[in-house]
């Protein structure tokens, strides 16, 4: 194991007693009320990077990962595998059977955002869109195929529409983890063989709204300056890379609602609950949105779903089923 490496895993093993819940923060916990019908675009939020969109019976699905591997296999090199009885718990809490599943959307190939997905295309029949690099992990480690994309591209499946954005990955120790390219033909086996690949960021259109979603990056990479209208901006906060260019990225998207991401704990199973990472800084995150006087921060907890909120004044809003922002209530079970 590499000196990095090591130290990483005593980083986080010594900070892990130190993790908290959203207990603390529970006024920014937003939630759909229970059995309350939305007309809206509704998002689940599934654990690290993980998202489910749904709207009129179309679902979206981005970064699901649910095996949640543990930090000792991960950072020792063992053989890692999805974690079956994880995956199929975390498919009950998705769209039910009167919705339909369109695509999974992949940021980039690391295993807490890929390594789940080829047993999910299986059980699903749904299509993958992500780099050319995690395309073929993906295909090597049993998914049948994947729309290979890269920044710029366009794709409109059902009611949704896809804008592919380049992107970048945190450096750990001054280095992206697991970012070495391989001539290994086989299927994937350890945690360094999910490489990151092309990071992209994605821009999802659907009923008049816009969601920027990405897994983090560096200033060297901001959102593109012409994404205004932006209503839920979903950015990765996990490293100080991507907390450093949260300012500006903020800036250029300018969006309603910002809801950080993969800053919980994806060594833990999700039945233990949302706990920070040990390399997050959440307190560093609100400073700087608070900053932002046009954007309302937000948090989800694991499952539970929530409804975004139209622009006032929004065509959309003026219909019948329009969401009341109102109706929504905090999320009662954050812990």
């Amino acid at each position: 194991m590499g000196r990095r490496l090591r130290s990483f895993l005593l980083l986080v093993l010594s900070a892990q007693a130190f993790g908290s819940g959203l207990g603390s923060y529970e006024k920014l916990v937003v939630a759909d009320a229970p059995g309350a019908a939305r007309a809206g675009v509704r998002v689940t939020y599934l654990g690290t990077n993980g998202y489910q969109f749904e709207f009129r019976g179309h679902a979206l699905l981005v970064d699901p990962y649910f095996s949640r591997v543990d930090l000792l296999s991960a950072a020792l090199g063992s053989r890692i595998q999805p974690n079956a009885s994880r995956v199929n718990d975390g498919l009950r809490h998705l769209a039910s059977g009167n919705h339909r599943t369109d695509a999974i959307l992949v940021t980039h190939g690391h295993f807490d955002h890929l390594l789940d997905v080829p047993g999910l295309m299986s059980k699903t029949r749904v299509r993958l869109i992500a780099s050319a690099s995690s395309v073929d992990l993906a295909e090597r480690a049993g998914a049948s195929s994947g729309d290979a994309v890269k920044p710029g591209d366009v794709r409109r499946i059902g009611p949704w529409k896809i804008r592919v954005l380049p992107a970048t990955h945190d450096r750990l120790f001054g280095k992206v983890p697991f970012d070495k390219p391989h001539s290994q033909t086989g299927p994937p086996q350890r945690a360094a063989d999910w490489i990151c690949g092309e990071p992209l960021a994605f821009l999802i259109e659907v009923n008049g709204q816009r969601i920027y979603i990405d897994s983090g990056g560096t200033q060297a990479q901001l959102p593109p300056n012409e994404s205004r209208g932006i209503g839920l901006a979903i950015l990765g906060v996990a490293l100080p890379d991507s907390r450093e260019r949260l300012h500006a990225a903020l800036w250029r998207l300018q969006p309603r609602y910002i809801l950080p991401s993969h800053q919980d704990d994806f060594f833990r199973p999700l039945i233990a609950g949302f706990q920070f990472g040990a390399l997050s800084d959440f307190p560093r995150v609100q400073r700087e949105c608070a900053q932002q006087n046009r954007c309302r921060l937000i948090l989800l907890d694991y499952f539970r779903p929530w409804t975004l909120p139209e622009a006032a004044g929004s065509k959309s809003q003026k219909t019948a089923g329009a969401v009341n922002p109102k109706s929504q209530t905090p999320n009662p079970k954050s812990s």
